[in-house]
């Protein structure tokens, strides 16, 4: 809120906007938030626990997001245990003279990763600015990376209002019109004042598309080096089965003549080659974990999503069945022309 809004008309204008929205037909509920839903990657803001005897204690950092009534509501997350914020909530006034909490909600990760299996409610906690007491547990949901984070949600007040975040103010509107419905929301708002910039107007489902563009640009492009990687494995593979058989024709050749079936040769193979893929694969897999857990213990950003890949028995075991499928397809290729061999031909080379 710059360019001419002064602290007391930009409180003004955020505490007539829900109400004039909420007015509004298409609008089924309404809250103000400091960031867009779903937002990856959020700072971290270091916390400190208050215990009533005065003392207290460094806690693992959370990322904060300024918030106003019916918040949760808005978005469809149902409350684990306690109160989302309320309108009175909105009235109340930070830094007052005489000691006060403000209140505050978590997420399910940041109260187990604050205060163990230890109740949330009622726990006290202190970021930069201000004190805190909880009086809230909302379910865990993942960002547009599909991670979670440790949030710790804090209301609007009229001093958040006077002085908004730089990047502005997030509307978000439940509607049953779809679409249309951001036509009448610019209308309103527009009426509150025509000088007002709305910015990146859109619905949930698109701010979420865009949002996942980069990621999945990366996962399109990691899977086709993946992709670009296995079969040049299998390549490789098939090469240097294919050398060993050319290496070994001469006694390929005294198996056939002395009895060997085509069966039999193509398990010899076969057998060599799948020593190979299994060796190859558990030191890839050994590999793999303990390389993950290098990774989350370096940086807790890798942690959820190593976690989930660690965790996830359609990884764990698709991974390896598929190498080995495409192993041995590779492998049973110069195996089968193992046994068309001529025994007569191969030992007259000699």
């Amino acid at each position: 809120m710059r360019d001419g809004y002064s602290p007391e008309k930009a409180q003004a204008l955020f505490e007539k906007l829900p109400a004039l929205l909420k007015n509004s037909s298409a609008v089924r509920a309404l809250a103000l938030s400091s960031e867009p839903p779903f937002l990856s990657s959020l700072a971290s803001t270091p916390l400190t626990a208050e215990d009533p005897s005065g003392s207290s204690r460094l806690l693992p950092a959370a990322g904060e997001i300024t918030i106003g009534a019916g918040y949760f509501a808005t978005l469809g997350e149902s409350m684990l245990a306690g109160r989302e914020f309320s309108d009175q909530d909105e009235q109340l006034q930070p830094n007052a003279a005489a000691p006060s909490f403000l209140p505050a909600v978590l997420n399910q990760h940041a109260a187990r990763k604050l205060f163990g299996d230890d109740n949330a409610i009622g726990k006290r906690l202190r970021d930069k600015r201000q004190s805190y007491e909880v009086v809230g547990v909302v379910h865990d949901t993942k960002d547009a990376e599909g991670l979670t984070q440790s949030l710790i949600y804090i209301p609007f007040t009229a001093l958040e209002f006077a002085h908004p975040p730089a990047g502005g103010v997030t509307v978000i509107v439940r509607s049953d019109a779809g679409s249309d419905a951001l036509t009448g929301i610019r209308n309103e708002i527009g009426f509150l004042d025509p000088n007002l910039n709305m910015l990146e107007v859109k619905t949930l489902a698109a701010y979420l598309d865009q949002s996942r563009a980069t990621l999945l640009f990366a996962v399109q492009t990691y899977g086709a080096i993946g992709l670009f990687g296995l079969i040049l494995a299998a390549i490789g593979l098939a090469g240097v089965t294919a050398y060993a058989v050319a290496q070994r024709r001469k006694e390929i050749a005294i198996r056939m003549a002395v009895g060997a079936s085509s069966g039999r040769v193509l398990r010899l193979v076969l057998r060599e080659g799948a020593a190979l893929v299994i060796i190859g694969g558990v030191i890839g897999y050994l590999g793999a974990i303990v390389l993950a857990k290098i990774l989350g213990s370096l940086a807790s950003m890798f942690v959820d999503a190593l976690r989930y890949g660690t965790n996830d028995p359609r990884l764990l075991l698709g991974a390896p069945l598929l190498l080995a499928a495409v192993a041995t397809l590779a492998c049973y290729l110069p195996a089968r022309r193992s046994t068309r061999i001529d025994p007569l031909a191969a030992l007259r080379e000699g």
